[in-house]
């Protein structure tokens, strides 16, 4: 994103947080189901090939959403994680917590819903890692077999 729309974003975020009150968990699932039945739909077919799925995940998030510098996608075996860097939600979040409010982030269900709906494989979240910076993070999720 444009540093010059960093400054918009982060007050756009921070207020439809706002706007949204209690029904902030309710906002993150729909957010995430919205891009993912999206992106399916524009598919056109489920991605139940490892490799392909990573694939096209990593290039939906880099490319479609385009919410941060990087995002990696990895997948072996039960494990997959997105790596993000330079993530465009988390300064607006920031601003939220320093108001002791809760923040909004949709990656963590799009990757649940993207892992059920696209991969067709049951996903559990396992933890999110955040080492710092601002920004910077590693969600990381364990696969089972079947849609969950």
């Amino acid at each position: 994103m444009p540093k010059e729309m960093a400054g918009f974003f982060n007050r756009y975020h921070k207020a439809f947080v706002q706007a949204v009150g209690g029904d902030v968990e309710k906002a993150k699932s729909r957010i995430a189901s919205s891009w993912v039945n999206d992106w399916k739909d524009g598919l056109g077919r489920t991605l139940e090939d490892e490799r392909e799925f990573a694939e096209r995940f990593q290039s939906f998030l880099g490319e479609d959403l385009c919410f941060a510098d990087r995002s990696d996608v990895s997948l072996q075996g039960d494990r997959l994680d997105i790596s993000i860097e330079g993530c465009a939600i988390c300064p607006g979040n920031d601003l939220l917590r320093a108001e002791g409010k809760e923040g909004l982030c949709p990656l963590v269900p799009t990757g649940l819903f993207a892992i059920s709906r696209v991969h067709r494989k049951k996903a559990f979240l396992e933890k999110v890692e955040k080492p710092g910076p601002v920004g910077r993070c590693t969600i990381k999720y364990r696969l089972g077999d079947g849609a969950g």
